[in-house]
Order: C-alpha cells, then structure tokens, then sequence
C-alpha cells in the first residue's frame, strides 16, 4: 500500500488532470486510480484529505487569477473539478470542455438578438431592463454562440455597480431592491462595489444544466476570483427552487423575491467582507465544513445545531495552528463566546483549551486529552506520526481519536454559557 506522501502525491497529481480522453468503453482512464486513491487517503486520514483538498483549491484559485482572459474559464473549470461529486440540481459542476460554444464579448450586432433572447425567456420587462443595461455596461455582457455561426444562442451579464442611481433603479425592479438591501444590511465603503449576475438568458433551455450555463458558471466563478473591491455579490434566478440548494452549499443566502413583469427573480446574495474569496475557496474543499454566515442577519443566537456544532469543533481542531481559517468558525457565533466580544478567537481558543484540561480529571479522559493534543495541538505532520508519537498501533490510535472527539464535543457541549449568551 502506498504510505502517506506517496497517495497525497499522486492524488495530488491526478486531481491536476481533469481533462482526459475516454475509452471505447465509456470509461476514463484514470478516474478508477482517482478515486482508489481519493477513498484511502479519506479513510486512513481524513482530516489531511481535506487539507489536501484545501491545498489543491487555493492552486486553482491562484490559477484562475493569473490566466488570461481567454484562459480564465479553463482554469475555473479546473478549480470546478474538485466539486464534481458536490453539485446541485442535475450535476452543475461540469468540468469538461465545450469547443462547439463559444464565449465572446458583446458586439453592437448582437443587440437585436440579445433583446429577442431576452423577451422570449423573460418577457418585455425583463427585455426593457436588458435595453437599459445593454447602454449603460455593455462591457457586462457575455454572448454565446455555437462554432461557426454568427447567431447568439444565449446570453449573460454581470453588472458592477459603485453608487444607486435613479435612473438604473427606474429601469430595473431587481436593482432597486438590490440597492435597498444593500442600504440597510451592507453599506458599501469607499472604493468597494457591488456585483451581480443579473442576467442568464438560453431560450429554450431556461437557466438548466447544459454547455452554455456551465460557461456561464465559470464565467461567474472566474470574476469572483478575479475582481478586487467587490464587497457583495448577487445572482439572479427565475427558478430559485431549482438552484436554491446548490448556491446555499456555495455560500449563497436567498435574500429577496422581485417580481419583474409577473414573473418571480429569486436573488441570491453573499458578503465578501465577511468570508473573503480566500477563504471561501479553503472553506468550500473542506468535506464537512460547517454553513458560514455570508450575509448580515444569518447569524442565530443561542445554540447551534447539533451536526453543525460537532463540525465546528472539528474545524477548530484541524485549524487550531491557522489563525486566518480559525477566524471563519462557525462557533465562534456559539454559546461559548461572549456577545459583541473584543476577541472572539482567543474566547473560543480558550474554551477549547478548557474542555481539553477538564478531560484531564478522569483516568480515560486522559487517554482523549494525549490523542488530541498529539493529533492538533502538537501538530503533528499525520495521523500516523500521531500514532508513533503516542506510542499505539495505528487502529488504536484511530479508535481513540474517535472516542476523545466525542468527549471533547460532550464537554463542550455542557461548558456554561459565556456571559451574555443564552
């Protein structure tokens, strides 16, 4: 069997290969290798998979900010691959490549053809707001187009707003209510602005997985990544019910329900300034990473949910040395840290610490205590290295680890709440 650093070499290796020919069978050649090696690293240490996961999305990350223009959407793809198995409705993480479509600025003979597009799919007052944007941001519009023809078969538009104006808020119902979500939950400070993926037009094929919405998926990714001063986000869907699971599981809260001519927007919408991109792109590789508040009001007082709960603490286990990912826990919005605290990461740090010592007073508490510090606080480099460190056989170390985890979660389960908290 292949020891640790060989399968997180190899794993590594293959996550880097999504683009790989089939055989007569069907098959691709390495996916049984992939996921060989994927499901052994998982189960002999699952907290370095998802490190390794983690290192893998930052490189896709850094990737896709250091393309060009025309190669950003390869490099979104690439990052995408790591969720192939994690996505919404119908599969929506496709990370192949579609040489039949292409994606193009708009040009001014498209016009004609965008603003069919766009009453066809979503009636005249959807198609008059497009008429306002196509004048105000042409430069937010992407068109798509199939090899070899000149005829637009789909469209998008991301629209990056600075300041609300009148005018934009006339012409458009989405972009008022936008601009008053913002004014009362997440003012923008100087120099940020605000994005939103308004439109997502495919007459026909309305807003459903096909090759002309996954390039509008990495389209919406790669400007994510790439744009600097953006403070919230935004996207636009007709059907919220069929999207509202998946952009949830991306960080994506619906936030308002607009009617536009009789037909419902479901717009959904997230706050950079509370998880950075960064983060996001860690958070999002984790396999069990417990919700992040991304926009003000999601916060809940008193206790969390159990599962989310265990989660956390697991997360501040793997990320107790890593002070930027520490500061994205979900407990730190628990019951042990005090409301409206100055330091809300040394207060949870310290009540993780506490009900670490506490394990101390029973004799097979101390047991836990040695397995977790040698596992997380001591940082040791793998679990095996743990095992060695303690002494133990490594399906016994596996055991204890499991076991002191669960005490761990019970002791600070029963921690009194901080002052102030319920």
């Amino acid at each position: 069997m292949l020891g640790d650093e060989d399968t997180t070499a190899v794993f590594s290796w293959l996550r880097q290969q999504p683009y790989i020919e089939a055989t007569p069978e069907g098959l691709y050649p390495h996916d049984a290798v992939r996921a060989t090696l994927e499901a052994d690293l998982r189960w002999r240490d699952p907290e370095r998979y998802d490190d390794v996961r983690v290192r893998i999305s930052l490189a896709g990350l850094r990737a896709v900010r250091a393309a060009a223009e025309d190669d950003a959407l390869l490099r979104a793809a690439e990052w995408m691959f790591l969720f192939r198995d994690q996505g919404g409705p119908e599969d929506p993480y496709d990370w192949r490549a579609h040489p039949h479509v292409e994606d193009a600025p708009l040009r001014p003979g498209d016009v004609p053809g965008v603003l069919r597009m766009a009453e066809e799919a979503e009636g005249p007052e959807s198609a008059a707001a497009v008429a306002h944007w196509v004048r105000r941001q042409p430069e937010a519009f992407r068109v798509y187009r199939y090899a070899g023809s000149a005829t637009p078969v789909a469209f998008m538009a991301i629209l990056r707003l600075g300041a609300p104006l009148p005018e934009d808020r006339a012409a458009d119902p989405v972009i008022d209510v936008v601009w008053d979500l913002v004014a009362a939950a997440a003012p923008l400070g100087p120099g940020e602005h605000l994005g939103i993926r308004r439109f997502a037009v495919h007459p026909g094929w309305y807003q459903r997985r096909s090759p002309l919405m996954d390039l509008i998926s990495r389209r919406t990714i790669a400007e994510e990544m790439r744009t600097r001063g953006r403070a919230v986000t935004f996207t636009v869907f007709e059907d919220g019910e069929r999207w509202r699971r998946y952009l949830a599981a991306a960080g994506l809260r619906e936030v308002a329900v607009v009617d536009v001519g009789g037909r419902e927007q479901h717009v959904f919408g997230r706050d950079w300034r509370r998880q950075t991109v960064e983060q996001w792109v860690r958070h999002r590789a984790r396999a069990t990473a417990p919700p992040v508040a991304t926009w003000p009001g999601d916060e809940r007082d008193g206790d969390l949910p159990r599962a989310a709960f265990e989660d956390g603490v697991l997360e501040a286990l793997r990320t107790w040395h890593t002070p930027r990912e520490f500061a994205t826990n979900v407990l730190l919005r628990s019951h042990l840290v005090p409301p409206g605290s100055p330091d809300p990461v040394t207060d949870l740090r310290g009540a993780i610490t506490k009900a670490l010592d506490a394990l101390l007073v029973d004799p097979a508490g101390v047991r836990a205590h040695e397995a977790l510090t040698a596992t997380y606080i001591s940082a040791s480099r793998t679990h095996k290295a743990a095992a060695r460190r303690l002494g133990v056989p490594y399906g016994t170390y596996r055991r204890h680890l499991a076991l002191a985890k669960e005490r761990l979660v019970e002791h600070l389960l029963r921690q009194p709440a901080a002052p102030g908290q319920r």
